[in-house]
């Protein structure tokens, strides 16, 4: 009996050990997975409204890219693509409906300005911090640019300079001039050699058919902002002396720059139609002029168009020309005045959702998607082991499939037009191309403050345009140096002066 009461003591112990055994793993196990194995998230349905450029957006919400978001993020991203001229229209509609979309893409400072202060966006300054690649594409001042202090409104676009002069190179050897370097280079320079382009027949055709140079009639800095900054003048404005100054009150510098422009168009140096131009493309690509404001990729394409009339033409990229001051520079946009935004309506979660995205989207592994597209769908392997595009995306054409990256956002690479399948050359020379353009930073100093001035806003576009028409006047002989005085004047009296107290208020405000 006691043997029996033994063994039956013995069970249960053991018996009693495997159940507290079995509980306790059982409750480590559901430990792990609470810990380790969150619930799915939710699928949030996120609206975006993004300006469209040439060739508009893609055409559904079924894109591959947009697919390949939709399931790693678990989202139903919607986008609506409006072509930009009418965005500001679409967007004010809109607005006026109480409820804007969720994520907008703002291209028009003025309008984020104003949008800031009816207190429709998202503050984001609060939630950065724990987004490290999303924060890290702009600089602080950048993240700052057009908010109120201790206040980010939107995520700032990343811009950089391209464009600088570029030369005829075979002109030059023709004509047995070495290509300038930068050290040579002065305007004084660039003039020499741009007339010889218009007087010594460098096609060789034997007809007096070439010039020196073109411009812009409509643009404001002519289509040649690196002349400007030769002489001195402000890109809109310039900081001096702890003021911001407008390039209309420049007189000096306006003097020699016009004298300099009105004699090469009395000497053919300059373009005869500069006055109507609207852009360059035919110009360069007939092959009449020989120096060019553009960037590496317009000049790849040029270079290809002048090739079929003129096998061995090719423009090749210079310094900017140095002004008997020193000053040179390419023009430089300022990154951050164009701004994505979130709707303040947004909730908790689809904000930490969009943010999260967004931390992903500027990542290297989100570039590689949004700039290069899907593996198979829009390029592959081929036999020798290099990428090349598939013949879907060739016949939709290149760049295409880096909508997201190019029309919403992108991170701070200078490397956003090149591609899995771009020839390594030709990838290499467009990133030093840019990187070479920026060596000489020629920015607008007005541009976080030049929104805030009220005249401005009202009457700044019919100042600057009768400005602009004496100026055309001085160039093309119909009005003497002297009178860009007079303009300075008319400039000042209607309005000029109250927007260089507005936008200097501004400057000073923000210090």
């Amino acid at each position: 009996m006691k043997r029996m009461l033994s063994m039956i003591m013995i069970v249960s112990v053991v018996l009693l050990s495997i159940v507290g055994c079995t509980s306790t793993g059982q409750q480590d196990a559901g430990t792990a997975s609470g810990e380790n194995g969150d619930k799915e998230k939710e699928k949030i349905k996120i609206d975006m409204m993004i300006a469209s450029w040439k060739g508009g957006g893609w055409p559904d919400n079924n894109h591959p890219i947009i697919k390949h978001i939709n399931e790693q993020f678990n989202v139903d991203l919607q986008i609506q693509w409006v072509p930009n001229a009418n965005f500001a229209e679409k967007l004010n509609v809109i607005a006026a409906s109480g409820k804007l979309p969720d994520v907008i893409r703002m291209d028009s400072p003025s309008l984020y300005l104003k949008w800031v202060e009816q207190g429709v966006f998202l503050d984001l300054k609060p939630h950065l911090a724990e987004y490290s690649s999303l924060q890290s594409i702009a600089k602080p001042e950048e993240w700052a640019l057009l908010n109120p202090k201790d206040q980010i409104f939107g995520i700032p676009i990343y811009a950089t300079a391209q464009n600088t002069i570029y030369v005829r190179e075979d002109w030059l050897a023709k004509l047995d001039i070495p290509i300038p370097t930068a050290e040579v280079f002065t305007i004084d320079k660039f003039y020499e050699i741009a007339k010889a382009f218009t007087t010594q027949d460098p096609d060789g055709n034997g007809k007096n058919d070439t010039f020196g140079f073109s411009a812009l009639g409509n643009s404001s800095l002519l289509g040649i902002p690196e002349l400007f900054a030769a002489f001195g003048l402000a890109n809109g404005w310039k900081e001096e002396g702890g003021q911001l100054i407008p390039m209309q009150v420049q007189s000096d510098e306006w003097k020699a720059f016009l004298t300099f422009m009105s004699r090469a168009y009395k000497e053919g140096v300059l373009d005869k139609d500069f006055i109507t131009n609207t852009n360059f493309n035919e110009k360069y690509a007939q092959g009449k002029v020989g120096f060019a404001d553009m960037h590496y990729q317009f000049s790849q394409q040029t270079n290809q168009q002048l090739q079929t009339i003129s096998p061995g033409a090719e423009f090749v990229e210079l310094s900017p020309p140095m002004g008997t001051n020193g000053s040179r520079g390419n023009s430089t946009p300022t990154s951050g005045t164009i701004k994505v935004v979130l709707s303040k309506d947004v909730d908790d979660e689809k904000r930490d959702r969009i943010l999260e995205l967004f931390d992903w989207w500027v990542s290297p592994e989100g570039e590689d998607i949004l700039k290069n597209g899907i593996e198979n769908i829009h390029y592959k392997k081929n036999s020798s082991g290099a990428y090349e595009m598939t013949d879907e995306l060739k016949a939709e054409g290149e760049g295409r499939q880096s909508l997201l990256w190019n029309w919403v956002l992108r991170n701070n690479n200078n490397t956003f037009n090149t591609y899995k399948w771009s020839d390594p050359t030709w990838a290499k020379e467009m990133e030093q191309s840019i990187d070479n353009a920026g060596k000489y930073p020629y920015k607008n100093a007005s541009d976080a403050y030049i929104f805030s001035s009220r005249t401005y806003l009202e009457k700044g576009a019919s100042l600057n345009e009768s400005f602009h028409k004496t100026v055309i006047e001085i160039i093309a002989g119909k009005k003497p140096i002297e009178s860009i005085d007079h303009a300075i004047t008319e400039w000042k009296s209607n309005g000029g002066d109250k927007i260089i107290e507005e936008v200097n208020a501004a400057f000073t405000a923000n210090k």
